[in-house]
């Protein structure tokens, strides 16, 4: 999570002792939580060599996420979600 910050402070650092011009811009993907693929997630997860057990675990934890939503105070039956991560969650990033 910290490496982008870490790379963009070399950048940085990098252009001013060599006295280049720079240009940096960012980009906060809004509602990226909500957006996050769970396959997409398990193959970063396996390209990072977790094993099998832990990502088994976590997939368990994740996609069997259940949300309800209040309508006039009151909830609406559980469903399941589909994609995504609680944020704040452990879990999440």
């Amino acid at each position: 999570i910290l490496d982008g910050i870490l790379i963009a402070n070399e950048v940085v650092d990098e252009a001013w002792k060599s006295k280049k011009e720079l240009m940096l811009f960012k980009v906060d993907f809004e509602k990226a939580y909500d957006s996050v693929d769970w396959g997409y997630l398990d193959d970063v997860m396996r390209k990072m060599s977790f094993p099998t057990l832990w990502r088994k675990w976590i997939k368990e934890c994740v996609c069997t996420a259940t949300a309800s939503i209040l309508v006039n105070g009151s909830p609406t039956d559980e469903f399941p979600l589909e994609r995504g991560l609680r944020q704040g969650d452990p879990l999440s990033p």
